[in-house]
């Protein structure tokens, strides 16, 4: 009961705002790497145009060479949309452009775990990142681990994207 209590009055203590906001939504995987990413929100330029989970996807498909390292600006623009294409049908995928459960779910298989990094094995570049403890895959950016959001653009590139 004493705990009921206080958890009541912490969160009676919480501003408003701060308790109507919405949680940040980041990428995340628990257990085996192989199915991580495949529970991530569909991609498509229309429903989810920018964030840091598509910064994430070209840096897939940058890693596997079907885009320039310049063109991963976190925008699902018609570039993403077209090497999408072209990386789903060379892989025996549906070609929507659409990066949903199924291109997700391929492309985590190429997940392995190198401590202390989870490196994505691209078919020319390996691609570093950092799953945490609590399972939220981080990038590392301007000198600082970042996790990496699905609802947001917070990383040095995504930001000085015009």
């Amino acid at each position: 009961m004493a705990l009921v209590l206080a958890v009541a009055t912490v969160l009676a203590s919480v501003p408003a705002s701060a308790a109507d906001r919405p949680a940040a939504s980041y990428v995340t995987g628990r257990g085996d790497l192989t199915d991580d990413w495949r529970d991530e929100r569909l991609l498509d330029p229309h429903t989810h145009p920018r964030s840091d989970l598509v910064g994430l996807w070209q840096s897939v498909l940058w890693a596997d060479g079907y885009l320039p390292r310049a063109s991963v600006n976190c925008r699902y623009d018609a570039r993403t949309y077209e090497a999408t294409r072209v990386w789903q049908s060379n892989h025996g995928l549906v070609a929507d452009g659409f990066t949903g459960a199924q291109t997700f779910g391929f492309a985590s298989g190429r997940l392995v775990s190198r401590p202390p990094w989870t490196v994505y094995v691209g078919e020319r570049y390996a691609l570093p990142l950092r799953r945490t403890g609590a399972g939220v895959y981080e990038a590392y950016d301007e000198g600082r681990f970042v996790p990496l959001r699905t609802d947001a653009t917070t990383l040095h590139v995504c930001r000085d994207a015009h």
